[in-house]
């Protein structure tokens, strides 16, 4: 495998989202007062396009990274699952493009951003022009809107077992497993001096061509190991703070 980008954050990774055809990653983290931090990385390359910006109180969230704004929308109370507010931030400059506040966000679609309006009961969505904020539908099906392909491949944990031998030391835990072309990805844990290590080997017709430690010093086995975007494939490590991307 070939390194592509390391990125250490000052805190931890909550939530990301994709827009693949501009080879755009969003990533949501906390710092150690859990304040939300917004970064966008050119995944293809590594390059932030914007870093640690902020904006509100601790309560708004990540909603979906369009081609040119991040999205971001605000739950008025912990408690509460649903959402009140939706702002735009543009990606190349990191200052504020619109706001609309008593909307519940829905979708980043192909026609503009599905919303609906306060708590409404209605089935219908508006949808806004993603420049403006404006609305440029006033009442339309979800279901009848272009949907984007974000495109994020997470291994599964699984019960299947690799069809060749990958250790002679004891499996903690489950295996995970995706299938990428031609290859086989599995991931899986061993136990050290110190505490876990996560392993990934990738299996390739009848040879493993890659086995390895990629995490160690591990307090305990993590519930999600490595997803695949395109070509790429992303660990996330150092207690969630850091992002790690390979080719493969």
């Amino acid at each position: 495998m070939t390194e592509v980008f390391s990125h250490l954050f000052e805190g931890t990774i909550w939530k990301m989202d994709v827009y693949e055809p501009t080879g755009l990653l969003a990533i949501e983290w906390r710092d150690n007062e859990g304040v939300p931090k917004f970064s966008v990385i050119h995944f293809s390359s590594g390059e932030l396009a914007i870093d640690a910006i902020s904006y509100g109180d601790r309560w708004w969230t990540l909603a979906a990274i369009t081609s040119k704004h991040l999205l971001l929308h605000h739950y008025p109370q912990a408690n509460q699952a649903q959402t009140s507010g939706l702002v735009a931030i543009d990606i190349a400059t990191g200052l504020v493009a619109w706001e609309r506040f008593n909307l519940q966000f829905q979708e980043a679609t192909k026609e503009g951003i599905a919303v609906k309006q306060g708590f409404s009961s209605n089935n219908k969505v508006a949808v806004l022009d993603e420049h403006t904020g404006t609305t440029s539908i006033a009442a339309v099906d979800l279901k009848n809107l272009g949907a984007y392909d974000r495109n994020i491949r997470p291994a599964l944990p699984t019960n299947a077992m690799p069809p060749i031998t990958l250790t002679k030391q004891a499996i903690i835990g489950p295996y995970f497993f995706l299938e990428h072309g031609i290859r086989q990805l599995w991931a899986y844990h061993v136990e050290k001096e110190n505490g876990f290590r996560l392993n990934l080997a990738i299996i390739e017709g009848e040879e493993v061509i890659f086995n390895a430690g990629i995490i160690d010093h591990l307090n305990h086995l993590l519930p999600e190991t490595f997803f695949i975007i395109d070509q790429q494939l992303f660990f996330i490590r150092n207690n969630k703070r850091e992002i790690v991307s390979y080719f493969v």
